[in-house]
């Protein structure tokens, strides 16, 4: 969900701004059950809690972005607060380039006004509470920055393989998002990236292995869902085998069913795990239906997951205004018109970005662009729901997406009883998540229950676990940072090498680094000649790589042929580092990390100096020129890995540290009468799930403690302050 502008909201049609706030039904939203709130409904309040999107500004009166807003909510909606009360808002989705923060030191008490202002602008005149959401993955998708805590990413998470972290991490995500005022997390990401060549999903997945992303995301999922916040499983029913990304496109499967069995094993335990919300694909799974997307069809939102996987929660597209969602509801001739107008529009903003005297013609050509998009847009948020999604997504042209699904129900292509239905599941997920009884936060605290030092162990310990070694000639590593010992930094800018000084002299190595301010993901040749120059004067060389093509492995070659100890480590994607499974020249030391940020790159530093036991092994296999040049679950180690847990080591171990557990206080949820999924095992591909979903969660709080610790039984204290060694 990278790039998504609007999502188009509900509530009235341009015509709906003039008629009298007055003659709008109070529902009286923290008084009544779900059932006397729809009763009370008008059919634009209805729409209206169908509708999730973005809203521009950091504050719920914010007018800096007045015209931001008015291009998704119309005249007169210059404030985030005027969308949610014109169109009666069910959600709104937070993003840093949104404006409502920064994603580098974020200001998290001005996130927590944010959402009391657009709580209050919900709950005006007894209206219904906001859902307020967020894609906090943890990794490269991550739309809040520190102080939140910051993860290495859901594939390091594979990389460990252990349950335990995986709930931890999920406590912290559902912990750090509640304090915030955010009652929905879209994560965890679930699909099966069984293609090295996805453009889209890569690091964000667990692994190529169903049951395992089964076994970490359902424990992810449990641990999300323990603090109070809705986790959503995406994307169903699996993206992790498409080869187009689809905020550019509309990807096609073409696998057969039994191979779509197997990407839909992670989905059949997070329902039979709880899970409140589950996401759709704009992909198109030929084995199920070959004519459109995921999202926008009946047979596999209301035939395969609603009936066959039987699940009852709340159904949300991924973003409406993704062209993977748009192009598949346009004419050939359409298809062409859209492509006509978005190179117009994009060929109007370059000539504005080198001559602003031209703002006129993007205007214009932005006018033109949204005009023609308009209906089509409204044809996408029909057709999803029609196929039964209950969340529309970023529709954008809030008017037009309003006035479509208004107009299918008078032609009664579009039922009122499949929108009850829809209104009717997103009200009882709000009740049963204690949104109908919002309260104020205290924005004051917030800040002391992001990052805490339990909660960066946590993520330490799984960036720790995760480090990979792929290479490890003659034992080269670990690293002996004698007194005197000097090492250059060098790599990709991208790889991020300016955050390996800092760790490496904490660990007793003398630090050789300069970097170029004009670097850029692949090196120049003469910061290449540059580099071999340095090394002259070294020990041992650390390359930090990136997405690694011809140019990086050039500086890598090229370091090597010094004659020095070359150490690779990379911070994406494992696939391009086959070329050193066979042996023979190359770096003497290759560590896969997952990620460029700053825990994972401290983490590969107290791997490779012996601070921290080498225990990663791959979550994926790496194809090589003919067969398999690593295989899922290759790993070279050292040091003791008695002090971590396996893939089968019971969850919810969090919940024995006082340190991470009390954190967040008391969980404001409505009481449970289900009792917990007493497992986590992937469920067969072969066998029908239960009906599970939202009536049913097994993850409320006070009986998931009392059900992990028995489980737990006196298990593995994960959390400890030392380092492991």
């Amino acid at each position: 969900m990278r790039s998504l502008v609007s999502l188009a909201l509900a509530g009235a049609l341009a015509l709906s701004a003039l008629v009298p706030s007055a003659l709008t039904p109070k529902v009286q939203a923290a008084e009544q059950t779900p059932e006397q709130i729809l009763a009370k409904m008008n059919l634009d309040q209805k729409v209206g809690q169908l509708l999730w999107t973005h809203v521009y500004g950091d504050s719920a009166d914010d007018t800096t972005y007045a015209s931001d807003n008015q291009a998704i909510f119309g005249p007169g909606v210059s404030t985030p607060a005027q969308a949610v009360k014109k169109y009666h808002l069910g959600g709104v989705l937070y993003f840093n380039w949104a404006h409502n923060f920064s994603s580098e030191n974020t200001d998290v008490t001005k996130v927590a006004a944010l959402s009391n202002g657009l709580q209050a602008a919900a709950k005006a005149d007894g209206n219904v509470p906001l859902g307020i959401t967020i894609d906090q993955e943890g990794g490269m998708v991550s739309r809040v920055g520190a102080p939140a805590t910051i993860f290495p990413g859901n594939m390091a998470l594979g990389a460990t393989g252990n349950q335990a972290l995986a709930y931890s991490q999920g406590q912290v995500l559902g912990c750090e998002m509640r304090s915030l005022g955010i009652n929905a997390d879209f994560a965890p990401v679930l699909d099966v990236n069984t293609n090295p060549n996805n453009p889209v999903i890569g690091l964000r997945a667990i692994s190529d292995d169903p049951n395992l992303v089964a076994q970490l995301g359902g424990a992810q999922i449990q641990g999300i869902q323990s603090q109070g916040v809705s986790a959503t499983a995406k994307h169903f029913p699996g993206h992790g085998d498409a080869d187009t990304d689809s905020h550019l496109g509309l990807p096609r499967v073409t696998y057969s069913r039994q191979v779509l069995n197997q990407h839909l094993v992670p989905f059949k335990t997070a329902i039979n795990g709880g899970v409140d919300m589950i996401m759709t694909a704009h992909i198109v799974v030929d084995a199920i239906d070959p004519n459109l997307p995921a999202t926008l069809s009946k047979p596999v939102l209301t035939g395969l997951l609603r009936q066959e996987l039987g699940f009852t929660g709340v159904i949300t597209t991924d973003a409406l205004d993704m062209e993977g969602a748009q192009l598949a509801v346009m004419t050939p001739a359409e298809q062409a018109k859209y492509k006509e107008l978005k190179n117009k529009e994009d060929s109007a903003k370059q000539k504005a970005d080198k001559d602003p005297t031209q703002a006129d013609s993007v205007r214009e050509a932005s006018t033109e662009f949204k005009n023609f998009l308009a209906p089509i847009r409204a044809r996408v948020a029909v057709k999803a729901l029609q196929a039964g999604s209950d969340i529309l997504l970023n529709t954008k042209d809030a008017a037009a997406v309003v006035d479509g699904i208004k107009a299918a129900v008078k032609d009664g292509s579009l039922t009122s009883a499949q929108i009850d239905q829809s209104v009717l599941r997103i009200l009882k997920w709000k009740q049963k998540r204690g949104v109908l009884k919002t309260e104020p936060i205290d924005a004051a605290s917030v800040q002391a229950k992001l990052g805490t030092a339990a909660s960066r162990d946590v993520a330490s310990q799984i960036a720790r676990n995760s480090v990979t070694l792929l290479r490890n000639d003659a034992n080269k590593a670990p690293l002996n940072a004698a007194k005197g010992t000097r090492v250059l930094v060098a790599g990709s800018s991208w790889a991020n090498p300016e955050l390996l000084p800092e760790p490496l002299k904490a660990a007793g190595f003398t630090v050789v680094f300069t970097q170029d301010p004009d670097a850029k993901e692949n090196p120049s040749d003469s910061e290449i000649s540059a580099w071999v120059r340095q090394a002259a004067n070294v020990d041992t060389v650390i390359f930090a790589s990136y997405a690694p093509g011809a140019q990086q492995f050039k500086a890598i070659d090229a370091l090597v042929a010094t004659g020095k100890q070359v150490i690779v480590i990379n911070t994406s994607l494992p696939y391009p580092l086959a070329r050193y499974s066979g042996g023979g020249a190359g770096p003497q030391v290759v560590a896969e990390i997952y990620a460029n940020n700053s825990v994972a790159l401290a983490a590969a530093v107290d791997v490779l100096s012996g601070q921290a036991s080498a225990l990663g092994k791959l979550p994926v296999s790496v194809p090589g020129a003919s067969g398999v040049a690593y295989a899922r679950g290759f790993g070279l180690g050292y040091g003791s890995a008695s002090a971590t847990a396996t893939a089968t080591t019971p969850v919810a171990t969090a919940l024995a540290t006082p340190a991470l557990a009390a954190t967040c206080g008391a969980i404001p949820t409505a009481k449970s009468t289900t009792k917990p999924s007493a497992s986590l095992k992937a469920a067969p591909s072969s066998s029908q799930s239960p009906k599970r979903g939202l009536a049913h969660s097994g993850v409320e709080t006070g009986l998931f403690a009392a059900f992990a610790l028995a489980l737990l039984g006196g298990g593995l204290a994960l959390h400890s302050r030392t380092r492991q060694c």
